[in-house]
């Protein structure tokens, strides 16, 4: 700011923690922060950065960009399958009971982010072997909206082996053609929460 920039800064979800509600407060004190809630996580908020970016290449003010960007928030679609709830369970975030369950029947859930407020569901929930339920959420997915934006779609993962990487990459591509395709590992803290082998897509609409 000394030096003469605006700056957009982009949250995590409000749902999911309070570094909006902190930004905001911050913004107001120091002007020329413009905080935007993306309602997202990881590369989620990945895809809204990259879109800040082609608008400041079209030469938009900041406080354009912040606004159009709050706009784009419910056009954000990020989803993940889970190998395990063990590592939910150890969180505290589902039921001894829940995981058990699940790991008997062979369960493999689809959380889906809300892209209202970055809260997190339980869609739908996959059984059998994880190449299997990988192909079947990718297609799913994608077949699941008419108006894809095909510019750019992430892969990522917490730690999962390359085969079933190039197995999603296969099937998006087979399913859809998008313009650039970026594989990246997730964060210590989402990996942390999810375990291994979690793996999701991310894309937005029209």
């Amino acid at each position: 700011m000394e030096e003469g920039y605006d700056v957009i800064h982009l949250n995590l979800g409000g749902a999911l923690s309070s570094a909006h509600q902190n930004c905001l407060l911050a913004a107001q004190e120091l002007g020329h922060v413009y905080p935007v809630n993306s309602c997202n996580l990881s590369t989620g908020i990945g895809l809204l950065v990259l879109k800040a970016s082609d608008m400041i290449e079209a030469g938009m003010e900041a406080e354009e960009i912040a606004a159009s960007l709050r706009k784009l928030t419910s056009n954000v679609h990020a989803s993940f399958i889970l190998d395990t709830l063990e590592f939910m369970r150890a969180g505290g975030r589902c039921s001894a009971v829940t995981a058990f369950g699940a790991n008997v029947l062979g369960l493999k859930p689809c959380i889906e982010v809300r892209n209202t407020d970055g809260s997190m569901a339980v869609g739908k929930k996959y059984r059998g072997k994880l190449g299997k339920v990988l192909e079947n959420y990718v297609k799913d997915r994608l077949n699941m909206y008419q108006n894809i934006d095909t510019g750019r779609l992430f892969i990522t993962h917490s730690g999962i082996d390359e085969e079933y990487i190039r197995l999603v990459e296969k099937t998006v591509r087979g399913t859809m053609e998008f313009q650039n395709i970026y594989i990246t590992r997730a964060s210590c803290t989402i990996s942390c929460h999810c375990g291994p082998n979690t793996l999701g897509i991310l894309f937005m609409t029209k």
